[in-house]
């Protein structure tokens, strides 16, 4: 059967593993792994695309060989994975094949939240050290301790492949391209750190592909590739399908003159989506929301006119994309998410920026002694109060590994960072349409943006979307004042089509859109105010308001299509607040309007939001609610007992294994096995019950080890040594209670903690029964023979 364009790949380790983050814990642990929100390893995107594409071009080389067209095979790895011929002087090819990382299941990941001990107990320890290269021992000083994940683990992921026609759900995938998929992953053979030396033994399992005998000989079966292989080498490929135009265009005019309404796009980021903000050095330091820009072509692809309207596509004029801002609120009730926006620059926090006082300077400035200074990030209206929203923010670290030095070089590209909007994260984009048109996206879509986005990054899910009802109007300007607030950058120019990010410019974009009303800069207001106040009388007495804080943005682009940086957008600060003189009376309705569409260029993109005579501007003490972190989620539903396996998963047996030496490191001898104490210096008997616990693991092993207490009976000389209650003890504990070794480690009832579901803990305690057992007795008798030891040198001493 054909692959579809979209399916599931599982990743099955059948060794112990390790893909890092690249640091450490103080102290402790000197490379950790990778984990995602539940606490549980996972394998990045661009580590499986990495040796997935080179197991690709492995396969492609060794076919081109009996090819008749040079590159055949080649040409199809460049589809699906992209190339880099900047250097030829050509522009990069995008990749076609797009994956998200390799995680656990949902049940597991959903398990675990809430339960450290089964997160923890995915990680083992390894140690390890140098050898000295001269001497051949072991260097000083360079003991090492890695984390490493368990083998057992099946991550999943998803691969989608874009091909360049639309189409249908039911795509197939060029059988070309599923032969290369299929041969390559069939060659991987580990993957992460130390693969050379064991580690990271992996089978990558296409639909179909199953391992056989896992536990003695694991091999990796694929019946496809064996059919896609069954005549030998195949013949040469058609060539891959062309790329299609990146660009595509859209008139600027108006197309459609009717009324306008506005939907909220309600999104959950799926992986860290980072719309770059400022590069420095090797890090990427990503928005706190999505730019419109990058919203804009996705949801013109999915604008189309209802009711079997065919009119051609709307124009640009006809849309505003608004930015996909943070949002809080439940997911499972969208109408109740509400998106955030930049807090107004004339509000002050006092104590420095750390204190619970907040000052509007457009009302009242603050007083020297409030030790005030100017806010920025979001803030959520919340009642007749508001709350500051800091979005939460992912770091990752990622390297580009040569392939001939098998290491990040410089010349590769070596390690570079990216911090971007974190996942599970809500975002709301507001969406200005026609009447007619629809935004034909539904819940569960999955869209990408930002940089990376093939990837391990830029994947977010449509929650929603939400009609929203007309806002109310605008509050009119009182005693000819009219105060705006920018929610979003604002894009203007002045007669000289410069770009003018002041007060004067928004005085002048607002006078052409309100004719003929007009607006002006009070005359005690400079062009430009960059702070509170700044070069106005008024400012210069505390306690007096400022009319305006401002401040420019500047935006920097890249053109996918023409390859080449966009120029640089200099714009008006969101955040920037502007009281202006108004003459006449502005239209009630062409103020919505403005609410609604937007002021200035490049509206279509979210530039030019802005509100008129907001409640934020005319409270003096805003009541403000801070909080240091992102606000709680709620905790995802427990999972299904049913998608749950009946078998104990390793990360229970792991946890368990973990709390029984816990336990037996803490528990004296006599309470394990009541009257040993008196043993410890028999040590021909102790070491006589130690053979037993070797017996006890061996099929059987349980009447050899009662033949062996009956013996011990026999001999009068063994039995008073002992102790009948001793030996009934073991007895008990080794053989009859199967319940009593749980008690004595206080393991016993319900451990909700340790166990996946509610009612595993009778299974896993069944499987570990033995093992608790010689756990728990050879840390007793190794006691017992240490505290001999003790009393010996003490007694020596003196």
């Amino acid at each position: 059967m054909t692959l579809p364009t979209d399916f599931d790949v599982t990743i099955e380790f059948l060794s112990d593993w390790h893909v890092g983050t690249g640091q450490g814990r103080l102290g402790s642990v000197d490379a950790v792994v990778r984990r995602d929100a539940a606490g549980l390893p996972f394998v990045p995107a661009k580590t499986l695309l990495g040796v997935w594409r080179d197991a690709c071009e492995t396969v492609a080389a060794t076919f081109d060989r009996a090819a008749d067209r040079p590159d055949a095979w080649t040409a199809w790895v460049a589809w699906l994975f992209g190339d880099q011929d900047a250097a030829a002087g050509r522009l990069p090819a995008p990749a076609a094949l797009r994956l998200t990382p390799g995680y656990a299941p949902a049940w597991l990941r959903n398990s675990v939240r809430g339960r450290p001990e089964l997160a923890q107990a995915a990680v083992v320890l390894r140690p390890g050290v140098s050898i000295d290269g001269v001497t051949g021992t072991v260097a000083d000083r360079l003991l090492r301790v890695e984390e490493r994940a368990i083998r057992g683990l099946n991550l999943r992921s998803r691969v989608s492949v874009v091909l360049p026609e639309p189409t249908g759900a039911g795509a197939q995938l060029p059988e070309p391209a599923e032969l290369m998929l299929r041969a390559g992953a069939r060659l991987i053979e580990a993957l992460g750190g130390k693969r050379n030396r064991g580690g990271g033994r992996v089978a990558v399992l296409l639909p179909d592909a199953v391992i056989e005998n896992p536990d003695v000989h694991p091999t990796l079966t694929d019946d496809r590739l064996a059919d896609l292989l069954a005549a030998g080498v195949p013949a040469t490929p058609p060539p891959p399908p062309a790329t299609p135009p990146v660009a595509t265009f859209h008139p600027y005019d108006r197309t459609r003159p009717d009324r306008r309404r506005t939907v909220r796009v309600v999104l959950r980021v799926v992986t860290p989506v980072v719309a770059a903000k400022q590069v420095l050095g090797n890090l990427v330091i990503g928005r706190d929301a999505i730019p419109g820009t990058a919203l804009l072509g996705t949801m013109l692809a999915h604008a189309q006119p209802g009711h079997g309207d065919r009119r051609g596509r709307i124009g640009l004029a006809d849309i505003g994309v608004g930015d996909a801002v943070p949002a809080v609120g439940d997911p499972d009730d969208p109408v109740s998410v509400r998106p955030a926006a930049p807090v107004p620059a004339a509000w002050q926090r006092g104590d420095k920026g750390q204190g619970a006082s907040v000052h509007n300077s457009l009302v009242r400035a603050a007083q020297p002694g409030a030790r005030a200074k100017g806010m920025n990030g979001w803030i959520v209206p919340d009642g007749d109060r508001w709350r500051v929203l800091d979005p939460a923010t992912a770091a990752s670290t990622h390297a580009v590994v040569d392939d001939d030095a098998r290491r990040p070089t410089v010349a590769s590209g070596g390690v570079y960072s990216y911090l971007g909007i974190a996942a599970d994260s809500l975002l709301c984009s507001d969406v200005v349409l026609p009447a007619d048109v629809e935004l034909r996206l539904r819940s569960g879509d999955r869209l990408r943006f930002g940089r990376s986005r093939k990837d391990d990054y830029g994947l977010v899910e449509v929650v929603d979307v939400v009609e929203l009802a007309a806002p109310p109007r605008p509050v009119a300007p009182v005693d000819g004042r009219l105060r705006v607030w920018c929610v979003s950058d604002v894009l203007l120019r002045d007669d000289r089509l410069n770009p003018d990010p002041s007060p004067h410019g928004l005085a002048r974009a607002l006078t052409t859109a309100l004719a003929p009303a007009s607006c002006a800069v009070p005359e005690c207001q400079p062009a430009s105010a960059t702070g509170v106040g700044a070069g106005t009388d008024a400012a210069a007495e505390p306690g007096t308001a400022v009319e305006a804080v401002t401040a420019a943005e500047r935006r920097d682009g890249f053109g996918v299509a023409w390859g080449r940086p966009r120029p640089s957008q200099v714009a008006l600060r969101a955040g920037s607040v502007v009281t202006l003189e108004v003459t006449g009376t502005p239209d009630p309705d062409r103020l919505a309007g403005l609410e609604r569409d937007g002021l200035g260029e490049r509206t279509a993109e979210g530039y030019g939001r802005i509100r008129f005579n907001p409640p934020e501007l005319t409270v003096e003490r805003p009541s403000v609610a801070f909080s240091d972190a992102a606000p709680a989620r709620d905790a995802p539903a427990d999972p299904d007992p049913q998608d749950i396996p009946d078998d104990p998963d390793p990360l229970e047996i792991n946890a368990w294994r973990r709390v029984i030496r816990r336990a037996s490191a803490e528990l004296e001898p006599d309470a394990l096995i009541p009257g040993i104490g008196k043993m410890a210096k028999r040590r021909a008997q102790l070491g006589a019950l130690r053979a037993q616990l070797e017996r006890l693991t061996l099929p059987g092993g349980s009447a050899l080890v009662r033949h062996w207490i009956d013996g011990t009976r026999a001999v009068r000389a063994r039995r008073d040594a002992w102790g009948e209650d001793t030996l009934r003890n073991l007895a008990a504990l080794l053989l009859d209670d199967a319940n009593l070794i749980w008690q004595r480690l206080d393991l016993h009832g319900p451990m909700n903690h340790l166990v996946l579901a509610p009612g595993r803990e009778d299974r896993i305690r069944e499987g570990l029964r033995t093992e608790a057992v010689v756990t728990t007795v050879t840390d007793a008798l190794r006691k017992l023979l240490r505290g001999d030891a003790r009393s010996r040198s003490t007694r020596e001493e003196h």
